[in-house]
């Protein structure tokens, strides 16, 4: 009877065995058919503000060291939606990674040569790819906080004494022994101290748990260095000997950790057990305690570890973001103040018209109401930030300079501070022309200088606002329904113009760049169109064409 459940209990084993390893083999097929599918696509993943915020922290711990695109620039242009569409990781790494190099565009050809470099093989190479993002996505993200931050806590940990632990063993081993002496003391003893050595290590286990998920991670972390080396990938040969040198160094984290918990407790026989131990014999804490020094020796490798795989596989996916677009280039950079790009688009328009520009001045933007004034400015803002920190531009040439980029488009009250609309708008500008200096020319994008005060002074301050920055060290790109500027400035800002066609009751826009200054004005046509009464309509095209010839405005009674 005993072999036939000796034969069972075997069966039942080999089953469940097999059944894990069906799981894991299913388990990783889906993943591999994820990868391959989002290749060369844009990413659709969504994210809440939170997760941005949590991305954004090693990016922020940065932002004072280094010109940034600020928060007013990069919410004018809508990077985050920018960013997601690029963003094709699989962990944290990679996703914080891509972020910071998004938000501090860098001024050395070099480091972006070397980038390009790796894109490049990237792009060339998609089966290898597809192996080392299978690797990342192992690693996969945090939840509530960024990689970056928990790297920080872990580093800053303090270590703390063992004595209680030490004291807590000591106890047990003091009434186990009697059990056997003084049998009945030593029940009450016994039973005593493990309640005791219980509470104690809940009690100190609660001061470190955050820590102890820090240090899950840095293990993941090593164990996702340890699988890209034994992958031997040819395209990071160059930093295959970085990386071995560094878990040469971690390599004694990883192997005294084994008697921490790092998985909480899965259920299993040989898990369940061990958080006894734990909990009785505090060995995981104090194993933790004696471990922080080591890990805060280590601090610089932890470092070049996260700067490392985070860049390797961000490039990964500007890889893929290539892949996704209908064409890109590679930006080219001179010495000039100038611009010149060939069929440039807007990323994030599925059907984008191209344009063309080609300019060693500011430039005047005029044109009728939607027209794509704007979407002209942020489409070279946009490429003007994706040529300095991912290589990348959407168009078929792009020839620039080094620029601090800046904008001035989309703002709004500030209720929180009590300033007006005008108030937010010209302190905006302020902080473009305080940024000018002779060392970093800036380049600044502006749609509608000062719509938030009256004609005259509209007119006025925004002549020589314009005025001043074209003299400094800056190109400006200015949009305006004020034609009185394209007179006033046209001998220092290049005049450009979109336009449009009315067909019976439909305005139709073909979202060309034009040079010279806009004719035509839509914004009375489009009140009819809406469906405005004809006395609205007449009486206001008769008021402005009155303007127009005399000079006055005014109101028929």
């Amino acid at each position: 009877m005993l072999k036939y459940y000796l034969l069972i209990g075997v069966i039942v084993f080999i089953m469940f065995l097999y059944n894990s390893i069906q799981f894991r083999k299913n388990e990783r097929k889906k993943l591999l058919e994820l990868i391959k599918n989002n290749w060369g696509s844009f990413n659709k993943r969504e994210y809440s503000y939170d997760e941005l915020k949590k991305i954004a922290y090693n990016y922020s711990k940065l932002s004072g060291s280094k010109f940034y695109i600020d928060d007013i620039s990069w919410n004018d242009l809508d990077m985050d939606s920018v960013y997601k569409l690029i963003n094709n990781t699989y962990s944290s790494l990679g996703e914080e990674y891509l972020y910071r190099i998004l938000r501090i565009p860098e001024f050395n050809k070099e480091i972006l040569d070397e980038r390009e470099e790796l894109i490049e093989k990237f792009y060339n190479n998609e089966d290898e790819v597809v192996k080392l993002q299978e690797i990342f996505a192992k690693l996969g993200r945090t939840k509530n906080i960024s990689l970056s931050e928990f790297m920080d806590k872990l580093i800053d940990i303090k270590r703390k004494s063992n004595v209680l632990h030490y004291f807590c063993i000591l106890l047990f081993f003091v009434s186990a022994t009697l059990l056997f002496v003084q049998p009945v003391i030593g029940i009450f003893a016994f039973m005593g101290v493990l309640i005791f050595n219980i509470g104690m290590y809940y009690k100190k286990k609660r001061d470190v748990d955050n820590f102890f998920i820090c240090f899950k991670y840095l293990i993941d972390l090593i164990v996702c260095t340890e699988n890209i080396v034994n992958n031997k990938s040819e395209l990071l040969l160059k930093y295959n000997n970085e990386l071995e040198k560094i878990l040469k160094e971690l390599k004694g984290i990883k192997k005294r950790s084994f008697l921490i918990s790092m998985n909480g407790n899965n259920g299993s026989l040989g898990e369940i057990v061990m958080e006894y131990i734990r909990m009785i014999f505090h060995v995981d804490i104090i194993k933790f305690n004696n471990m922080t020094d080591m890990v805060i020796r280590n601090k610089s490798n932890v470092n070049e570890l996260y700067e490392i795989l985070g860049k390797i596989e961000a490039l990964m996916a500007v890889a893929s973001f290539r892949k996704a677009l209908d064409y890109y280039c590679v930006p080219e950079f001179t010495d000039t103040l100038s611009l010149t790009t060939l069929e440039i688009f807007h990323p994030m328009i599925s059907k984008p018209v191209a344009n063309d520009l080609c300019e060693e001045r500011s430039v005047l933007l005029t044109g009728s109401n939607a027209s794509g004034k704007s979407t002209f400015l942020k489409t070279i803002a946009i490429n003007a930030i994706l040529a300095q920190t991912i290589n990348t531009c959407t168009a078929k040439k792009y020839i620039t300079g080094f620029y601090k980029v800046y904008t001035s488009m989309s703002l709004r009250d500030d209720l929180f501070k009590n300033d007006s609309y005008f108030m937010v708008e010209i302190k905006s500008l302020k902080r473009i022309i305080d940024a000018m200096d002779e060392d970093i020319p800036v380049l600044c994008f502006v749609d509608e200088v000062l719509r938030g005060t009256n004609t005259i002074e509209r007119i006025s301050a925004s002549s020589y606002i314009l005025k001043y920055i074209s003299e400094r060290n800056a190109l400006c790109f200015a949009a305006t329904h004020d034609i009185e500027l394209t007179n006033i400035l046209e001998e220092i800002y290049s005049n450009y113009h979109f336009t449009e066609k009315v067909v019976e009751d439909d305005v139709i826009f073909n979202y060309k760049l034009n040079k010279g200054k806009a004719t035509s004005k839509n914004a009375i046509k489009l009140l009819n169109i809406i469906g405005f009464d004809k006395e609205i309509v007449d009486n206001a095209k008769n008021m402005a064409d009155n303007f127009i010839r005399n000079g006055e405005w005014i109101i028929n009674n």
